[in-house]
């Protein structure tokens, strides 16, 4: 397969049409289509207090956020707790007290996903603006492709963004824990800039891959019935992405990198592999 960037088709035969942004929306039945988020948190309460708000502000509805707390000692309980009564789609948490209970917290969560499409979110990302749409509308608008994962600055090929003109989570001299809000919240909008700025430089490319980064990974349900999500002999329980990419194209699907669509991953600690 090509990793080369490539003009999508429209939603139909290939050649037929613009980029995919210009394209008609699949209309009511596809963007009325509910996604499951599904967020990994390994600790990281630094993170996820930045990757949730950005959820919340850029995720088009129909959603549902389902976190899954591994053993966090950091505050993430209590934040999530928040999350979960404030936030104004449906929020589930699912608590695993040890690492060793990261994959059966994984599996509770993919039980209560109620969703045509499943998003795996690593809590270490920001998302920006319009990126469950593009996502569903690659993945949607083409029966072959089973996946699909966006750009990033923290990715493998051909995933990568190699320059990013943006510094996020830099601390200013002088600052204190009561300026830690609005420097986060003015880290979420200058990835989002950013990423305004990248789709609209590369609107509605798209690229077939032959594996797709843990990160972001957005799968349909009906491929995650054909598919174990899990590789048994995956070392701790872990989840490889890697894996998952070679069953997903072994049963027959193609998997895509949005190329217009750019989150930030920050990469330091993820529980993929």
């Amino acid at each position: 397969m090509s990793n080369d960037r490539v003009e999508a088709p429209a939603f139909g035969p290939a050649g037929q049409g613009g980029p995919l942004a210009e394209q008609p929306q699949p209309g009511a039945r596809e963007s009325a289509r509910l996604v499951s988020v599904v967020v990994p948190c390994c600790g990281q309460l630094e993170h996820t207090r930045m990757c949730v708000p950005s959820l919340l502000r850029h995720s088009r509805r129909p959603c549902e956020l389902i976190f899954l707390d591994v053993a966090s000692l950091d505050g993430t309980a209590e934040y999530l707790a928040g999350v979960a009564a404030a936030a104004p789609v449906r929020v589930e948490v699912v608590r695993a007290g040890s690492e060793s209970g990261f994959r059966a917290a994984v599996a509770e969560g993919l039980a209560r996903a109620r969703g045509d499409y499943v998003v795996w979110l690593n809590n270490d990302t920001i998302v920006t603006d319009g990126w469950l749409q593009q996502l569903v509308a690659l993945c949607g608008g083409h029966e072959s492709i089973g996946m699909a994962g966006p750009m990033s600055n923290y990715a493998p090929p051909p995933q990568r963004v190699s320059e990013t003109p943006y510094r996020v989570g830099a601390r200013a001299s002088g600052s204190s824990d009561d300026d830690r809000p609005d420097r986060e919240r003015a880290d979420v909008e200058t990835v989002n800039r950013f990423a305004v700025e990248w789709r609209e430089r590369h609107k509605g490319q798209w690229a077939e891959a032959e594996r797709l980064g843990g990160f972001c990974l957005l799968i349909k349900r009906s491929v995650l019935q054909e598919v174990e999500f899990f590789d048994d002999q995956s070392e701790k329980g872990l989840f490889d992405a890697d894996a998952l990419s070679r069953r997903v194209r072994q049963a027959g699907y193609r998997l895509a990198c949005c190329r217009d669509l750019f989150i930030h991953h920050f990469g330091n600690r993820v529980a993929t592999v």
